[in-house]
């Protein structure tokens, strides 16, 4: 069965099987299962290997105290004492002295040379799990980093958008504290909940600031600002609202259009139009 994702059991199998530890039943069934193609053990076998390979270098050598040479030569003398014991000498049993009896050795004692590789192996297993423990800390806190990074990106936004309401406020007020201002406000011809906007006519100045408040464009859309006249209209600038559908622009008043009737807001296709092609969405008298 192929894994979706990392276990601990994968972890513990691909760990045992780098360091050799697995039992032969177990270490076929584990290569029958990468042959089968199994992307997650594959990758963990690879990472252990590499790490189990490391191990060997990542140690300066250190030489062994007076106390375990002594105790190596001591076990090395006793080994080599055992394996050259001479022979116990068999006394023939009386009345058959032409039989001869093969001389029986003396059984030595089992080596006990697998201990150090047992330690060597427990020793690798726990490090293999420290190193997979602290692999998965470290996505845990890749993850809080970019959660923070993430974070941290949506203040400097907000911190943007109350940047520029706090311009298109200044703005708005530098009109409206002068004696020559007016206040435009547009309005649908039936009730439109969401779409609304105001002009702040700065009449000495000769500029327009447009506030509007217009659900996202259609695609290819735009909406346009118009200039009434008794005998045209002529286009007033273009409106873009933001992800919120809050639109502001500062737009500059003509003075060779004579005095207008109205303003209005239509939606148009993308780069605006010479004349207004839809129905008006907003308007108010001048």
């Amino acid at each position: 069965m192929k894994h979706e994702s990392i276990t601990k059991e994968s972890q513990e199998v691909a760990a045992l099987y780098a360091l050799g530890a697995l039992s032969q039943h177990e270490a076929r069934a584990f290569d029958v299962h990468l042959r089968d193609g199994c992307p997650v053990c594959d990758l963990e076998l690879k990472q252990f290997n590499e790490v189990v390979g490391l191990l060997g270098t990542s140690v300066e050598p250190a030489a062994p105290s007076g106390y375990v040479r002594d105790l190596l030569a001591v076990r090395i003398q006793r080994e080599v004492s055992e394996t050259h014991r001479p022979a116990t000498t068999v006394i023939p049993f009386p009345g058959q002295p032409g039989i001869a009896h093969a001389p029986v050795k003396a059984r030595s004692t089992p080596s006990r040379s697998w201990l150090p590789w047992a330690v060597a192996a427990a020793f690798l297993v726990a490090f293999a799990f420290s190193f997979a423990a602290w692999r998965t800390t470290r996505s845990t806190l890749q993850a809080e980093v970019d959660q923070t990074r993430g974070s941290a990106a949506a203040v400097l936004s907000e911190n943007a958008e109350l940047k520029e309401q706090l311009a298109e406020t200044v703005q708005i007020n530098s009109v409206l504290s002068s004696s020559s201002s007016r206040v435009l406000q547009l309005a649908g011809p039936e009730p439109a909940p969401g779409l609304s906007a105001t002009v702040y006519w700065d009449v000495l100045g000769s500029r327009w600031i447009v506030a509007a408040n217009l659900p996202p464009a259609p695609e290819g859309k735009v909406y346009q600002l118009w200039f009434v006249t008794a005998e045209a209209k002529i286009s007033a600038g273009l409106i873009r609202p933001d992800r919120l559908g809050h639109g502001f622009a500062t737009l500059p008043f003509p003075t060779d259009i004579g005095p207008i009737t109205a303003t209005a807001i239509t939606l148009e296709p993308e780069g605006g139009s010479e004349q207004p092609t839809t129905p008006i969405l907003l308007i108010a008298n001048a």
